[in-house]
């Protein structure tokens, strides 16, 4: 009885239309967020409004957990090896000591934030590091920011996000590097600016011609190039419009930063009659290609010729031979790979291919290779398959492998904070786990093998800085 009067006492009419019209206001606070996230166009001011107060918890949640108001921050993979940082394995035959040295990028989660190392391969020993963040305001100052491809440059790379991916070191102690999807920078062995590239923005591999003063990089074109523009009826990147098409293409950047030659791929793929492949699958994909790295051949051999470049595309698991000199594609290898990263030469007739080996499907399945294609016997062979299996080395995405000349190999797990360096047997040297003082660990951003004359140069400048 008591309950009932309570209830009419409270259920009044400014009660219930209350309630009614917040109903209402959340249905339509719900259909505004899903129009956004299905692409709609209209309505641009309400849009954001709904969508940033729809983010207030969980940003109330990153400033809480990571003391970050503008999310600037890198959180530690969630993989626990209970491991050290690094464990040497005494049990590999005998391993004579080399020169050559390692340029290693990563997120150190002591300092909480990205450095760079040249390391000795034989110890783990840090004989240079830069802090890539310190130029990071005058990067900003020299980038283009209207630029669409730079629109969320500040935001997305704060300086605890702000990294070196794949970078390269020269004979000069002066390092050049992107922090993917940024413009390509270039600084000297005291981390002072030299330069910054931003016509295009950067990203994945960095890989130099024979001269070693030419560097390769993909990059994203903005506007499109040309015959991508004809298909698509649009012409550049519009954020506010949701146009956000990832035209890949090649870029050639000298030494002063400048740029001399640039090429779509989806051009090269239309102008040898794959179109199809690009704009006539089941689902228009903003990101057709994903080209993820660049190998320049620097010597002639029978199957290939200086100047031409291996160009691996992820999203087509496709790995091409392309002759820049004549716009010509040698050779399409779609074999026993998916969703690969990193190609290198191992020798005159051999390449070998960092096979991801995702596959899309209703289960997880993938199962990390390391393969070589044969270009005299048309064949692939895998490498070092019990020591991958054996330390599940299986990074979804990133990842790369580079070889020694006595066939041993560099392995970057990036996804799960490991680099590994096996011997031509495959038996593990050492393992090198990105952990901080409180074992947290953290990922890679692509290690580097420094050739062995380069080494040996570096070596000594170092010894007499």
């Amino acid at each position: 009885m008591l309950l009932n009067i309570y209830m009419k006492k409270f259920f009044t009419y400014p009660v219930l239309l209350f309630m009614f019209l917040s109903f209402i206001g959340m249905m339509g606070f719900g259909a505004i967020i899903k129009y956004h996230y299905d692409g709609g166009e209209k309505f641009q001011f309400l849009q954001k409004t709904v969508i940033f107060i729809s983010s207030i918890p969980k940003q109330i949640k990153v400033i809480i957990k990571h003391k970050s108001i503008d999310g600037d921050y890198i959180s530690p993979l969630k993989i626990d090896f209970g491991e050290s940082k690094i464990t040497h394995y005494s049990n590999t035959k005998s391993v004579l000591k080399k020169e050559e040295l390692l340029l290693v990028s990563r997120f150190d989660g002591d300092l909480n934030k990205a450095v760079v190392e040249i390391r000795d391969i034989n110890n783990l020993e840090t004989l240079k590091k830069w802090e890539v963040n310190k130029n990071l305001n005058e990067i900003l100052d020299n980038t283009d920011i209207n630029n669409e491809l730079f629109k969320f440059f500040r935001r997305d790379r704060g300086p605890t996000r702000f990294y070196a991916h794949h970078p390269y070191v020269d004979k000069d102690l002066n390092l050049i590097f992107h922090s993917n999807n940024t413009p390509l920078i270039k600084v000297d062995k005291n981390n002072k600016l030299i330069w910054v590239n931003d016509d295009f923005s950067f990203h994945h591999s960095i890989n130099t011609t024979v001269d070693e003063n030419l560097y390769y990089v993909p990059v994203h074109l903005n506007p499109f190039s040309k015959k991508v523009a004809n298909i698509l009826g649009k012409k550049k990147i519009d954020i506010s419009k949701k146009i956000n098409f990832a035209d890949d293409g090649i870029a050639l950047i000298d030494d002063k930063g400048k740029t001399l030659f640039t090429k779509s791929i989806i051009e090269i793929l239309i102008e040898h009659g794959y179109v199809n492949r690009i704009f006539a699958q089941q689902q228009f994909s903003e990101n057709p290609i994903h080209l993820n790295d660049i190998e320049p051949v620097l010597k002639d051999t029978p199957f290939f010729r200086k100047g031409d470049l291996f160009l691996s595309l992820r999203n087509l698991s496709m790995v091409i031979l392309y002759r820049p000199q004549e716009n010509k594609i040698i050779k399409i290898l779609e074999g026993p790979f998916a969703n690969q990263h990193d190609v290198d030469i191992l020798n005159d007739e051999e390449i070998s291919i960092f096979n991801n080996n995702v596959l899309y499907t209703y289960q997880e399945k993938k199962e990390l290779e390391i393969l070589t294609y044969n270009f005299k016997t048309q064949s692939y062979k895998k490498k070092f398959q019990k020591t991958i299996d054996k330390y599940n080395i299986d990074t979804p995405t990133h990842g790369l492998v580079d070889f020694l000349n006595d066939k041993s190999a560099i392995i970057d797990d990036k996804k799960n904070g490991r680099i590994f360096y096996i011997n031509a047997e495959g038996d593990l040297i050492w393992k090198f786990n990105n952990l901080n003082k409180k074992k947290e660990l953290y990922e890679f951003w692509w290690v580097r093998l420094i050739n062995l004359e380069n080494s040996k140069k570096i070596r000594e400048l170092i010894k007499n800085d």
